[in-house]
């Protein structure tokens, strides 16, 4: 069923929640960790991404919990997806954003213990450990309707990262991980080399302009978060075009759909 801009009618999608670093050294633009996810993942294989992943209970159980989190901060559903940005940052690559403990806090043996499913809140109320939620910003929040099935609706999230930069990847979901400035990753997909998703490649030319993280800071001042959800519209010429809304942000909002790669 379509609503007539060629999305697909539907009911809420998959909650899940993908945090980009900002990492900048000597005055040049920000690289940002991403992540070529493996071949045998169901939801775009092979695709360079930002880390992230669906959002759990217990993510939703450590969002309501006032030694684990601040929950002033905001409603529980935006905190649950603030927490799963953090965790699946762990899990995937081994790094700890936004932790807070007065002990050191070993990155590696916390992602072992989350691969052996132990509960996000578990690991945290056992290591003393409270997460800095106001330190990820909501970056855009986006809701392709055009699959059927396995449809997510995803919260971005962006944040300084001026740690340590030394991944330990999660082989069962991550074949390769990078630090990337947003342009070199845009040209390996415009050459053919990287395969990366509509949703990624747009997020990617919205961090091309602002290679700063105080620059994307600033600029998220004066755009309002609202849900994305492309559509299909088609030109005279027959072409169809893949759009989204002008007031997200986004310096690029139409791209013919035939140039794009899909999940």
């Amino acid at each position: 069923m379509s609503d007539g801009r060629g999305e697909t009618v539907s009911g809420p999608g998959i909650a899940a929640a993908t945090l980009i670093l900002y990492y900048e050294s000597d005055g040049q633009a920000a690289r940002h960790l991403m992540i070529q996810r493996t071949a045998q993942m169901r939801f775009a294989p092979n695709a360079l991404v930002f880390p992230g992943g669906r959002v759990d209970e217990d993510d939703h159980r450590t969002a309501t919990d006032a030694n684990l989190v601040d929950v002033t901060l905001g409603e529980p559903v935006e905190l649950a997806h603030r927490v799963t940005a953090i965790r699946e940052m762990l899990e995937e690559v081994g790094i700890l954003v936004a932790f807070q403990s007065s002990m050191p806090v070993d990155a590696v043996a916390l992602q072992t213990e989350l691969k052996r499913k132990v509960p996000f809140s578990t690991l945290l109320g056992d290591n003393g450990i409270k997460l800095d939620l106001a330190a990820l910003l909501p970056w855009a929040q986006w809701h392709p309707k055009f699959q059927s099935h396995r449809r997510f609706d995803t919260r971005f999230y962006i944040t300084r990262h001026e740690g340590d930069r030394t991944v330990t990847a999660d082989v069962d979901e991550v074949g390769q991980a990078r630090w990337l400035h947003a342009h070199e990753a845009i040209n390996e997909a415009e050459a053919g080399t990287a395969k990366i998703i509509f949703p990624t490649l747009y997020n990617l030319e919205r961090l091309a302009a602002y290679p700063a993280f105080e620059a994307a800071k600033e600029h998220l001042g004066n755009i309002e978060c609202i849900p994305i959800s492309p559509c299909i519209e088609g030109d005279e010429h027959g072409e169809s075009w893949i759009c989204i809304p002008e007031d997200r942000g986004y310096p690029l909002t139409r791209r013919l759909l035939s140039t794009l790669q899909a999940p």
